[in-house]
């Protein structure tokens, strides 16, 4: 197992996928484990080093959650191979974007987990926090070109409810879906005009 201070000198992310972010996941997982029946240490482990290739992924393009299992191999070469391979499985199938389902619960919750943190309060200061990190527009409407917090919130963050795995992050995902919608739908109104 590695441990939170090891885990942290693996990272050098932008503001929305830091170590920050890696430590909510941590809570949204460890909060959902209560729950569901998983290997705490295989969990715990691949949350911690679940993102360690995400700034590869926006500097290269490579696929950060293969990048992540490789290095994630690297660094747990002296632990048991059927933890590695557990760890490594729910790395490479944390993405949303990903066409490689979780399988494991392990592998599940870290997905889950991972989602919980893109909505409600925390996703919404994520996706302005990444927007104003690669100088994106505040708002826009569906330009082409231009991604920005709104099209980020229509292409993935409302769906993300309806893609979780677990009967217990479905239901810690009801309030913070509904603050986000509720949010967007102000916003919209406020740049409009009409509030």
């Amino acid at each position: 197992m590695i441990t939170i201070a090891e885990a942290r000198t693996c990272y050098q992310n932008d503001a929305a996928h830091d170590f920050d972010h890696v430590l909510r996941v941590l809570n949204n997982a460890l909060k959902i484990a209560e729950t569901e029946k998983a290997d705490r240490d295989i969990l715990q482990t691949a949350v911690l080093l679940h993102d360690i290739a995400r700034a590869d992924q926006a500097r290269t393009g490579v696929d950060h959650a293969l990048e992540g299992a490789r290095r994630a191999r690297a660094i747990l070469h002296d632990a048991p191979p059927q933890l590695v391979q557990a760890v490594c499985h729910a790395i490479e199938t944390h993405r949303f974007r990903a066409n490689n389902p979780p399988r494991t619960i392990e592998a599940k919750i870290l997905y889950d987990a991972d989602k919980l943190d893109s909505i409600g309060a925390v996703g919404v200061a994520r996706v302005f926090a990444y927007a104003g990190s690669h100088n994106s527009r505040l708002w826009a409407e569906d330009e082409a070109g231009d991604h920005t917090p709104l099209q980020e919130y229509r292409v993935k963050l409302v769906k993300l409810r309806d893609k979780l795995l677990t009967p217990s992050a479905r239901r810690l995902a009801e309030e913070r879906h509904t603050y986000m919608v509720q949010f967007f739908e102000r916003m919209a109104m406020e740049i409009n005009g009409q509030a």
